[in-house]
């Protein structure tokens, strides 16, 4: 397919479109589209909110007030990225790569915790408010792209399969019937998300969690939150994180972990271009970039995970025929004020694990499949030097995520965060063996590189 044919099929896609980019639907549709797209974030705020509490052994009230300040952080830099950053209707949610050096810095503390988030996010301001981001793109192969992509699901894998079977403190080898019901969860999403149509097929993940949910509670393995005792709007408390602090460790794992949020934000604002318009692209990649730094230094304050910006925003819109930001908009600002309900925010954070653990890896399965995807376009073949540079890196970080803590022990404390940080060590893997280790001369010409189609022309249009 040439050029021209591309650039035809794209007008194509974005002339079918109910509403453009920049169209404002009437009011009454432009709440449903709102509602819609924040019954798709809830579930992953959810999911990623109980892992955090989990991560961090906070308690009821602790996990209550974590949920608020996520839905609170994550309205805000929904709702400034689409009037003020890259102004696409994408959804900007909590950083599963982000996550994941939580969990590995989950015992250090919030303190630390947030000092590497504003470490990182800092670093991310700064090069998308400075203009370098299109520089340090040719770095970003579609090899890179998809490798990290696939190494965000397997490096949470050590973290997430407890949960499914039902791991605790009174089954510490974990319970046959977690693992049934976790199992019959992601067959319900599975099978909602393949037959169902339309709205019903956005609400997969939200329904599935539903029914774990009621599951669990008529097994009586839910303790219903004490919604009589609470306030209906109510600030989080705390509402700031009690302090933060900065080490060496910290800051790097971070760093490393923003850099597949910013390959991950690079593919949504190239997928979501080809859906609604490539028109100044490099200058809202800047900016979205930007504020997604932005995002990490507020997140960091309010001691949560930093956002990115979904690459399952794209498919929403081809399903629904919606392609304008207000909407978007929108949701972000209901995201705002859910968070001061104190009782939804008590219902939602105690959903079990088991149910939370088992939605998450239907998730990343999808996640997966996109990853591969990345891998294969514009390729008609690849050679063992490509499955050198994809299978290795996907080993190593695997293997370093599964690493016992005996093991971890043997490292100098300051790098034990980073080899036990699966994610960092693939990130690192894979950019050596691309670009130092198993060099191509030229390798922006050459084919299959995925270069030539992801860095925009330039364009002053806006």
């Amino acid at each position: 397919m040439t050029k021209t044919d591309v650039l035809k099929q794209n007008q194509y896609i974005v002339n079918r479109l109910l509403y453009s980019l920049d169209q404002r639907p009437p009011l009454g549709r432009t709440l449903l589209y709102a509602a819609q797209w924040l019954l798709i974030v809830l579930p992953l705020i959810t999911i990623t909110s109980n892992l955090m509490a989990a991560f961090l052994g906070m308690d009821q009230a602790a996990s209550t007030a974590l949920f608020q300040r996520f839905c609170l952080v994550v309205g805000l830099v929904t709702a400034l990225q689409c009037l003020f950053g890259h102004r696409y209707p994408l959804l900007d949610g909590p950083s599963a790569a982000l996550l994941l050096s939580v969990a590995v810095l989950g015992s250090e503390g919030l303190e630390v915790v947030a000092g590497g988030m504003l470490a990182g996010g800092l670093v991310l301001a700064l090069l998308g408010g400075l203009g370098v981001v299109h520089r340090i793109q040719p770095l970003f192969t579609d090899l890179v792209v998809g490798t990290v992509l696939l190494l965000i699901s397997t490096t949470l894998l050590p973290f997430l399969y407890p949960m499914v079977i039902g791991v605790g403190p009174a089954r510490p080898h974990g319970d046959p019937l977690i693992l049934a019901l976790s199992t019959l969860i992601m067959l319900a999403i599975v099978l909602i998300s393949h037959w169902a149509r339309g709205f019903m097929r956005n609400l997969s993940i939200f329904l599935g969690i539903l029914l774990g949910y009621v599951l669990m509670l008529l097994m009586g393995r839910v303790q219903p939150p004490p919604v009589g005792n609470l306030s209906w709007v109510v600030l989080p408390d705390p509402f700031f994180t009690p302090g933060v602090r900065f080490t060496l460790p910290a800051a790097l794992s971070f760093l490393l972990a923003y850099l597949a949020v910013l390959i991950n934000g690079l593919g949504s604002y190239f997928s979501v271009s080809e859906v609604v318009g490539r028109e100044g692209l490099q200058r809202r990649i800047e900016r979205g970039i930007a504020l997604t730094g932005g995002g990490g230094i507020l997140s960091a304050l309010f001691g949560v995970v930093g956002t990115v910006s979904y690459s399952l925003s794209p498919g929403v819109i081809l399903v629904t025929g919606v392609g304008s930001r207000w909407p978007v908009f929108l949701c972000g600002l209901l995201l705002v004020l859910l968070a001061f309900f104190q009782k939804v925010g008590a219902v939602i954070s105690s959903v079990p694990s088991a149910v939370v653990g088992a939605a998450l890896f239907v998730t990343l399965a999808a996640q997966m499949g996109v990853g591969i995807s990345v891998i294969m376009r514009q390729r008609r073949d690849m050679d063992v030097r490509d499955y050198i540079v994809v299978g290795l890196p996907l080993l190593l970080g695997t293997a370093a995520s599964m690493l016992p803590p005996e093991t971890l022990a043997l490292f100098p404390p300051p790098t034990r965060v980073l080899v036990g940080n699966g994610l960092i060590v693939g990130i690192v893997a894979v950019l050596l063996l691309e670009h130092v280790i198993l060099r191509i001369s030229d390798l922006t010409l050459r084919p299959g590189s995925g270069l030539e189609s992801r860095i925009p022309e330039k364009n002053s249009g806006e």
